[in-house]
C-alpha cells in the first residue's frame, strides 16, 4: 500500500527526554574455558523499538495465549540485557541517521547526516575495517537499503535524504550481501533517470540483483549479490505485516538467504546488520498494533540467526538494539491496566476487511484504539530515553549494563578479535586528503607520521611556497599521526598519480614500537621508495633518516630498549638509498643532545636532545628549526 504513513522516521527530533532504568544481567564465561572470539557476526536494529515498544508486544503475545502478563520474544530471552544512550553530537534526542553513523562506527555526529563526522569528513565504518581483514558483509532492510540505517553502514553524505548519491555509493562498498525493498534514490525528482543510473553502476561493479526468492536460488552463485522483492514492486519497502501477501519477500527470508550466501565453514566470517524499519514507522504514526506486528516481524528474522548460532554457539555473537525509541510509548493511561485485546480485536477486523487499509491508518482511528487500549503516545517523533540491548554468544558479556550506542560497534569488534591496522584518525585523516584538491606535477609532497604532521612546511619555506603557488602547486603536508610504512603505502594512491615534483619521506618510529626487526623495517620503507620511484619516476626523493629518541621521559612504553635500533635502522636505510639512487638526508645527529659529537658513544646511549622535546619522540618548534634548516638547500632547489 503507497504511503501508508505521512510521518517518516526522518521526522524532526522533539526535545524530550526519559530516564528508563534497567536491570542486566550476563552470563559469566565457563571456568578455565579461553572466551571464543566471534566468528559470524549479526546485529539487529529495530528502528525506533523502545522497551516499551518490547513490553508491549510481549502483553499482545500473551493475550494471544489467553493469559495476562508477557510472553517473551526470542530475543528477549537472550542472556546479556544492556540499556544504550542515544544522543547524537547535535542533540540530545538523535535521528535515525546520526544513530546509525554511531552504531557502525563508534562517532557520534550530527543530526541527519550520515556516514561523517560533524566537520563533514568521512567515517570509516566496522563494515569496510571488516571487509579490509577478510570478513564478508551483508547489509539488508525491511525498507529501502539506501534509508537512513542501512546507509549508515556504507554510505557518507551530508544530509541522509540524498538518496541518490547514497544508492549510487552502494555498490562502491564491495560488499558482499544487501538485501531489502530496493532503491529510494531511484525515485529522485532531481535527476534525470535515476532509476538506470544506479542499477548500470551496480551492474559496473559487479552486483547481480535477484528479485524474489526464485531468483536468489537460480543467481545465488553470483560474487556479489542484491536480493529485493519481486520486479512488480521493485523500489518499495518490504510490505508491512498487515498488508503481506503470502509470496511478499519478509525480513526473515533475507537473512536467511543471507546466512545462505555469506557462511563459508573455511572462510573468515561474516558480519550482517539487519534492521526491522518500519517498527519506527508505525510507531511515527502513533499505530500500536503496526508496532507490535513490526516487532513480532523483527523477532522472526532473530529465530533465524539463532537457529544458526544454536549450530555454532561458540563462534557467533548476536546482538539485538534499536537507534532511538519512536512515539514515547507508555502502557497505561489511568489506573493498573492496558488493554491488548482492543488491539487483537483491530487486527482481525483488518483481516476480516470490516475496516480498510485507509481507514485503519487515519489518525482517529489510531487514537481511539490506543485510547480504547488505554495505550499512551507522547509524539509522533522520537525520543530521548534509552534502548534495549540484548546479546547472546561469543562476547555477549560486553554488552550488558549501561552503554552508549557506540560502544556497540567497538565492542562487537572486540568480540571478534577484529585488530585493523591503522587507526580511526587515520582513517579520518586520509578522508580529509581526499576532500583537498588532487595532488599535481607542481607540488611538494612531505609524507610521513606524526613527526611530518606536525610540521608546519609551507610556512618553514615562504618564498619557495609562493613560488609553486604561481604555477598551482604548493607544499603539502601529508603525515598522519601513528602511521607505518605499511600505512603510507596504503595511501600512495592519493598521491603518485599526481606525479608530484618531490616527496620528503620519513617512517619508521611506529614501526619500532610495533616490535618488528630493523631489518623488516628497513625493507619495508624502501619497499615505499621502491613504490614511489616505479611509478612516479620524474619525482624526486629524499628519505630522511629517524630521528633519536629519548627514554627518559618514559611516555612511550612499547619503545623502551629500543634506542639503539633508531641508529640501525638508519645505517640500513642509508646504505640502501645509495643502491637505490635517492638521496638520503641524515637528520639523527643534528637531534642528539650533543650533536653530531654523541656518535661517538654507543648507538644505546645517542638521545634526543632534551631541550627540544616535551616527550621524549617529538620535536618542539625549535626541532622544527633544526630540522628545516637541514633539508632547507633541498626544497630551494625544487623552485628554481
Amino acid at each position: 500500500m503507497k504511503n501508508r504513513f505521512s510521518f517518516l522516521k526522518g521526522a524532526v527530533c522533539l526535545f524530550a527526554a526519559i530516564l528508563f532504568v534497567s536491570a542486566s544481567f550476563a552470563q559469566a564465561p565457563s571456568e578455565g574455558k579461553e572466551p571464543q572470539k566471534a566468528k559470524y557476526v549479526f546485529l539487529f536494529i529495530g528502528d525506533g523499538m523502545g522497551f516499551s515498544h518490547v513490553a508491549l508486544t510481549e502483553a499482545y503475545l500473551a493475550h494471544k495465549q489467553g493469559k495476562m502478563g508477557s510472553e517473551p520474544l526470542q530475543f528477549t530471552q537472550f542472556p546479556v540485557l544492556g540499556m544504550a544512550t542515544t544522543y547524537s553530537a547535535s542533540n540530545i534526542i538523535t535521528c535515525s541517521s546520526a544513530a546509525a553513523t554511531a552504531l557502525a562506527s563508534g562517532i557520534k555526529t550530527n543530526n541527519n547526516t550520515v556516514g561523517i563526522y560533524p566537520d563533514s569528513i568521512s567515517v570509516y565504518q566496522i563494515t569496510y575495517k571488516l571487509k579490509d581483514l577478510g570478513y564478508k558483509i551483508g547489509i539488508m532492510t525491511s525498507v529501502t537499503i539506501d534509508h537512513a540505517t542501512p546507509a549508515g553502514f556504507f554510505g557518507h553524505n551530508i544530509r541522509r535524504n540524498n538518496y541518490f548519491p547514497l544508492a549510487m555509493e552502494l555498490p562502491e562498498s564491495g560488499f558482499d550481501f544487501f538485501g531489502g525493498g530496493g532503491f529510494q534514490g531511484a525515485a529522485a525528482k532531481d535527476i534525470q533517470d535515476p532509476e538506470k543510473q544506479i542499477y548500470d553502476k551496480v551492474a559496473k561493479y559487479g552486483y547481480t540483483v535477484a528479485y524474489g526468492l526464485d531468483e536468489y536460488k537460480a543467481k545465488k552463485t553470483a560474487d556479489k549479490l542484491i536480493l529485493f522483492q519481486k520486479a512488480d514492486r521493485k523500489d518499495k519497502i518490504l510490505p508491512y505485516v498487515i498488508d503481506r501477501k503470502p509470496d511478499d519477500l519478509t525480513l526473515a527470508q533475507v537473512v536467511e538467504s543471507a546466512i545462505d550466501y555469506l557462511y563459508e565453514p573455511s572462510g573468515k566470517g561474516f558480519f550482517i546488520m539487519a534492521e526491522g524499519g518500519k517498527i519506527d514507522w508505525a510507531a511515527h504514526a502513533n499505530d500500536a498494533a503496526g508496532t507490535i506486528l513490526e516487532t513480532i516481524d523483527m523477532d522472526e528474522a532473530i529465530k533465524v540467526a539463532y537457529e544458526f548460532y544454536k549450530q555454532h554457539p561458540d563462534e557467533t555473537l548476536i546482538v539485538v538494539t534499536a537507534d532511538h525509541e519512536t512515539g514515547g510509548l507508555g502502557l497505561g493511561r489511568k489506573g493498573y491496566v492496558y488493554k491488548p485485546a482492543v488491539l487483537d480485536e483491530a487486527m482481525k477486523k483488518f483481516t476480516q476487511e470490516e475496516i480498510t487499509a485507509e481507514t485503519y491508518m487515519t489518525r482517529e482511528v489510531l487514537d481511539t484504539l490506543s485510547k480504547q487500549a488505554l495505550i499512551g503516545w507522547t509524539t509522533r517523533s522520537h525520543t530521548g530515553v534509552y534502548v534495549p540491548v540484548f546479546a547472546v554468544g561469543a562476547g555477549s558479556p560486553m554488552f550488558a549494563g549501561r552503554i552508549d550506542n557506540t560502544d556497540i560497534p567497538k565492542n562487537i569488534m572486540k568480540a571478534m578479535g577484529a585488530v585493523v591496522p591503522y587507526t580511526d584518525y587515520y582513517y579520518r585523516r586520509k578522508a580529509i586528503f581526499d576532500k583537498e584538491s588532487p595532488i599535481t606535477s607542481n607540488d611538494i609532497v612531505f609524507l610521513g607520521n606524526s613527526l611530518t604532521e606536525g610540521g608546519r612546511w609551507e610556512t618553514y619555506f615562504p618564498e619557495v611556497q609562493a613560488k609553486l603557488q604561481k604555477k598551482g602547486g604548493a607544499i603539502r603536508n601529508r603525515g598522519i599521526v601513528g602511521d607505518t610504512f605499511g600505512g603510507i603505502d596504503a595511501r600512495l594512491d592519493q598521491i603518485l598519480p599526481g606525479q608530484p615534483k618531490a616527496i620528503f619521506f620519513m617512517s619508521g618510529a611506529n614501526d619500532v614500537s610495533h616490535n618488528l626487526t630493523a631489518d623488516s623495517i628497513a625493507n619495508g620503507i624502501m619497499g615505499v621508495v621502491r613504490r614511489i620511484k616505479a611509478e612516479s619516476p620524474k619525482t624526486k626523493i629524499y628519505l630522511q633518516s629517524l630521528l633519536p629518541i629519548n627514554e627518559s621521559f618514559k611516555r612511550y612504553r612499547l619503545l623502551t630498549g629500543k634506542t639503539a635500533m633508531f641508529s640501525e635502522i638508519n645505517a640500513k636505510l642509508e646504505k640502501m638509498a645509495k643502491q637505490e639512487k635517492v638521496t638520503f638526508i641524515n637528520l639523527y645527529p643534528l637531534f642528539l643532545t650533543g650533536g653530531p659529537q654523541d656518535l661517538s658513544l654507543p648507538s644505546s646511549e645517542q638521545v634526543l636532545n632534551p631541550d627540544i622535546t616535551r616527550d621524549g619522540l617529538h620535536v618542539t618548534k625549535d626541532g622544527y628549526k633544526i630540522w628545516a634548516g637541514a633539508i632547507e638547500k633541498y626544497v630551494k632547489q625544487l623552485s628554481r
